[in-house]
């Protein structure tokens, strides 16, 4: 059975016994979740369901869901079961079915579906332990369907009992084993529990391959970590395709089932690597059909490569498969080919991947080209860190060294202790080892965050307050209700359930209200306000008075934020729609900031925007405010939203009925937030700011209405006060700094006719103006004329002297010769940038060579017309360095 038929049978299954088909979330998780970085696990979507924070779309579900999990990046390839990015089929009951409908389901589909040998299929189920009773139910269910009591082992805490964190739903659960034989055992006889003697069901080796994970959710855990029962236990089971595949294609790992097989296939062709050769052709073979579909994948979801977050997850995997690629020959760039494979394979199971093709190409191929040259920068180092511990009489590389390697440079371990051997040198593993460690656990924790927050108590207090708030905002900012619920929380504060309120909760990219509630002699600001799907909880600190639960308060809305607020949420509708007429539909949103003061908005396109470009788009936002379009706001079903081509956010979770706000018939976008009646409630639109945010993605920063126009007449202002220190009007300006220049350029050849400031012609101011900042250093790569070669280092100085934290490159040509001088302060020197490794990029390329320090190197040589390349060499490595 194929990958596709085992997805399609599965949702096919679970849809005729009433669960409703649930299509893959994103494997971005959704701006409230911000307990992990990715979408780990086919239930994280439905995490609100389970904890009871939002409403499910029906009482059961199927989906197969995508997923990606870093922990074990390093043993992909190694192993021919790891994996990062899986696709994890399962089924859901909220409050619906429980163990006897699981497990009946769970067994229908292996045994009658998928016609597994019934007597090679497992169960393991939890033992008991610490006060928690063994899940004896379980047993009796697994029996019932036909699993003999021989086949059914009982396993502890660490296999069979699952929770979602320190409090909060948890269970027992129980899972699904297939006897793959002895041929992929540990040699040991066959028992009713992993022991030393025996194996079965548990055991480190690979002749039982758990399939599919049920749990039961059955305890609510208590911070002290008492047990209770749930009032309406629930259903999570996960099963993943790549494992489900391997069992029914009969092969011996999820490299060698349908899903990867022509991946490798063509990589044998492109490389000349055969995967049966074992070592590392099979290693990074398997590293480039993983990491070719996780990049995919991330890429598609709108991931883009960065040094932080979920950004440097795909940058780390770029650049593993970058260096495995090199490792069997094959010629950058290549990912871009690979990705088109793997959308060829899993484009109709993802439509996303085909839609993103083009754009994904693009991203993964820049990245792809950076690091190439970075990667030179990794061997460069570990050279240098050769000679240091060979001068010293070492033996070993240390572990600090080959892990900074590793994690800041994406350098393998293994390729720097292969090359190490070839200098009779060891690797300090276990020291990497312990290194590595300390970097999982970080992970973990990192994972783990947003535990036990604010928010997740919110959630709980509205939960049990037994109702949900109405939300009345989009047409009152005034509302007389009742104040519910009420419970303390930290510093004075309180969380509040009102019976009905005007107060809109952040969502969509827009800021969440602020205001008031008052009631008899008291008063309290209003914070936060928390949204938990279509219900919500305020968080406030009272000002005077105390308030009581069922209070009669009066909510309002602070008007002087939300007007602002509605304007700029409705010009970031019109900015998307101009941008996609003026740049073309690959123009995708992003992300998004609505706030009162301005309005932010992230968008797919690959270069920065001329200032044409930027001028039509304004010019085309402010047109349609000036025509007063009216905006209609209405409901209806997904199916004809489409239809209407209304914009839909990929990731985004919409229910049946969808919100619609159009603007005439301009701008169509399915929407929560707060908008203005017509576009002439926006007011004057203007451009403050465009830059990027990552590899294929752009930002603009806008302003509208009142802040628009004070910027205007703060620009005015400015413009009249420069008009007047040159005795002219400010529409003079361009022709009086004409003649400003003129001037400058007169004084500054008069200078240099005198001795200058600078060397042989070379204005010092002209040279710093070309200075640019890569953070807080700043980088000056530049020709200084004919300087002779014994001033550039005199100049050199001078400029670093007047930059502060820099480094400096100069080139001059006389003689008939390129000569070079690299300059680095000690704040460049701990950025990362070395003088001698940026003379080292420029010389050869002028035909020369060079040396020197860190903070001081020069050079020359005989080609001195090649010096632009040499400097554009040199600046590609500086920003490599500082950028990288």
């Amino acid at each position: 059975m194929r990958s596709d038929e085992i997805r399609s049978s599965f949702r096919e299954f679970f849809a005729a016994r009433d669960h409703a088909v649930v299509p893959s979330a994103s494997l971005v998780p959704s701006s409230l979740d911000a307990s992990v970085l990715l979408t780990t696990a086919g239930m994280q979507p439905f995490k609100p369901y389970f904890l009871g924070l939002e409403t499910p779309p029906a009482p059961r579900v199927t989906s197969v869901q995508k997923c990606f999990r870093s922990t074990d990046i390093d043993e992909v390839g190694a192993t021919a079961r790891h994996l990062t990015l899986f696709e994890m089929m399962g089924n859901f009951s909220f409050g619906d079915y429980f163990k006897e409908g699981a497990v009946g389901y769970a067994w229908e589909l292996v045994t009658q579906g998928w016609r597994m040998d019934e007597a090679r299929v497992w169960a393991s189920v939890f033992a008991g332990e610490e006060g928690v009773p063994a899940d004896e139910e379980a047993v009796a269910l697994w029996l019932d369907v036909g699993v003999p009591a021989e086949r059914i082992v009982r396993l502890g805490r660490e296999h069979n009992f699952w929770q979602a964190g320190p409090t909060g739903p948890c269970g027992p659960c129980s899972e699904l084993y297939y006897d793959r034989g002895a041929e992929h055992g540990c040699g040991r006889p066959v028992g009713t529990a992993p022991t030393e003697t025996t194996c079965a069901p548990g055991c480190d080796c690979d002749r039982f391959l758990e399939f599919w994970n049920l749990v039961f959710m059955q305890y609510d855990r208590a911070e002290d970590g008492t047990l209770s029962p749930l009032p309406r236990p629930s259903i999570d089971t996960g099963s993943g395709v790549e494992r489900v595949a391997a069992l029914l294609q009969d092969v011996h790992s999820v490299y060698e089932t349908d899903g990867f097989v022509a991946l490798i296939s063509a990589l044998e062709g492109w490389s000349g690597a055969r995967y049966v050769n074992g070592g590392g052709e099979t290693k990074a073979l398997r590293v480039l059909c993983d990491h070719g579909r996780a990049m995919t994948m991330l890429a598609a979801d709108g991931v883009t490569p960065s040094n932080e977050g979920r950004g440097y997850i795909l940058r780390r995997v770029v650049r593993r498969a970058v260096i495995q690629g090199r490792q069997i020959g094959l010629a950058t760039p290549f990912l871009a080919r690979l990705q088109g494979l793997v959308v060829d394979q899993l484009g109709a199971a993802y439509p996303e991947l085909e839609t993103q093709r083009a754009e994904v190409a693009a991203l993964l191929t820049a990245e792809e080209e950076r690091f190439a040259r970075t990667l030179e920068t990794g061997l460069a180092l570990l050279d240098d860190v050769i000679a240091r511990v060979r001068s010293t009489g070492g033996v070993e590389i240390p572990a600090a060294d080959a892990f900074r390697l590793h994690d800041t440079h994406g350098f393998p371990v293994e390729v720097t202790a292969e090359i190490a051997a070839g200098h009779d040198l060891a690797l300090d593993e276990a020291g990497f080892a312990v290194l590595m460690e300390e970097q999982r656990t970080r992970a973990r924790t990192a994972g783990r965050r947003g535990a036990g927050s604010l928010r997740e108590r919110a959630g709980a207090f509205a939960r049990e307050a037994g109702f949900v708030t109405e939300f009345v905002g989009y047409d009152r900012l005034d509302v007389e209700t009742t104040a519910d619920a009420v419970e303390p929380v930290d510093e004075g504060r309180l969380l509040v359930k009102l019976r009905t309120s005007p107060f809109y909760a952040e969502g969509g990219g827009q800021v969440a209200d602020t205001g008031s509630i008052e009631w008899g002699g008291g008063r309290a600001a209003v914070d936060e306000v928390f949204r938990f799907d279509a219900d919500q909880a305020l968080l406030v600190t009272p000002e005077r008075g105390t308030l009581a639960g069922g209070e009669p308060v009066r909510a309002r809305v602070a008007a002087d934020r939300r007007r602002p607020t509605v304007a700029n949420h409705t010009g970031t509708h019109l900015l998307h729609r101009a941008l996609q007429r003026r740049l073309g539909d690959h123009v995708r949103q992003r992300g998004s900031a609505v706030r009162p003061d301005k309005l932010r908005f992230d968008f797919s396109h690959g270069e920065p925007l001329t200032a044409a470009e930027l001028q039509d788009v304004e010019d085309e936002v402010n047109r349609l405010v000036v025509e007063t379009r009216p905006v209609r706001i209405f409901e209806t079903d997904q199916d004809e939203a489409r239809r209407l081509g209304a914009t839909m956010l990929f990731g985004e979770k919409y229910g049946d009925v969808v919100r619609v706000v159009e603007i005439d018939d301009y701008s169509r976008e399915l929407c929560g937030g707060t908008h203005a009646r017509s576009t002439a409630e926006v007011g004057p639109f203007k451009i403050v700011h465009e830059s990027s945010v990552g590899q294929g993605v752009r930002r603009i920063e806008a302003l509208t209405g009142a802040a628009a126009l004070d910027l205007l007449r703060s620009r005015e202002r400015a413009a009249a006060a420069v008009a007047r220190d040159l005795r002219t009007e400010p529409e003079g300006l361009p022709d009086a700094v004409a003649r400003l220049r003129t001037r400058i350029r007169e004084l500054e050849a008069a200078a240099r006719a005198g001795g200058g400031d600078g060397a042989a012609g070379v204005s010092l101011q002209a040279l710093l103006d070309q200075a640019e900042r890569h953070g807080p250093i700043s980088v000056l790569v530049a020709e200084a004329g004919e300087t002779p070669p014994g001033d550039l280092r005199g100049l050199s100085d001078r400029l670093r002297g007047k930059l502060g934290g820099s480094v400096v490159l100069l080139a001059s040509r006389a003689g008939g010769r390129a000569h070079l001088v690299a300059g680095a302060t000690p704040e460049a020197v701990a950025a990362g940038v070395s003088a001698a490794d940026v003379i080292g990029a420029a010389a050869p390329l002028v035909g020369g060579g060079g040396g020197g320090r860190p903070t001081m190197a020069q050079a020359g040589g005989k080609d001195p017309d090649r010096l632009p390349e040499a400097l554009t060499a040199a600046r590609d490595y500086i920003a490599g360095r500082l950028d990288g």
